[in-house]
């Protein structure tokens, strides 16, 4: 016996069997906590953030394409659009100075009508007050010449009376 406990005390203490021991340890553990499961989910989970990366990569890249792409012919985009602007303007310009000629023209038109008639009013004025300076001359004429020659007056009361006949 004494040798069968020497034999265990040699085992018990040789580094072998302490891994043996330990390995075997590992091993239930392994098996119990499932360790292989979840380095194959940390795993997977790698691999699929690398795969998102990528693809996240691609689009950025796609979309970086895409922004070149449009701002390539932003100058000439920019130069058509002011040309456009510039050719609207003189347009509108165009029309507006027409526009203004037109009404500077009707303004004229009024003017004159306005001056004709003011004219045809104010020689009107002129003409009856002409008319009645005429009347009243004619008439201290006629007085002063039958004063000075009596009769005158009977000759135009005469005369008088024949035309009244002849009316």
């Amino acid at each position: 016996m004494n040798e069968l406990a020497n034999f265990w005390n040699l085992i018990v203490e040789s580094n072998t069997f302490n891994f043996a021991v330990l390995l075997i340890i590992f091993a239930v553990l392994f098996k119990k906590l499932n360790v292989s499961a979840g380095i194959e989910k940390i795993k997977q989970d790698i691999i699929n953030t690398l795969n998102n990366v990528k693809s996240e990569r691609e689009n950025a890249k796609n979309k970086l394409f895409d922004a070149q792409k449009s701002i390539e012919h932003i100058n000439e985009d920019i130069k058509q659009r002011l040309d456009e602007a510039s050719k609207r303007g003189e347009g509108i310009a165009k029309q507006i100075l027409s526009s203004t000629d037109e009404q500077v023209q009707l303004i004229e038109k009024n003017i004159s009508r306005v001056i004709n008639a003011e004219e045809k009013t104010l020689s009107a004025k002129m003409t009856s007050k002409t008319l009645q300076a005429s009347i009243e001359l004619a008439k201290q004429h006629i007085i002063k010449s039958i004063a000075n020659n009596p009769e005158l007056h009977n000759k135009f009361i005469d005369e008088s009376i024949e035309n009244i006949d002849k009316v």
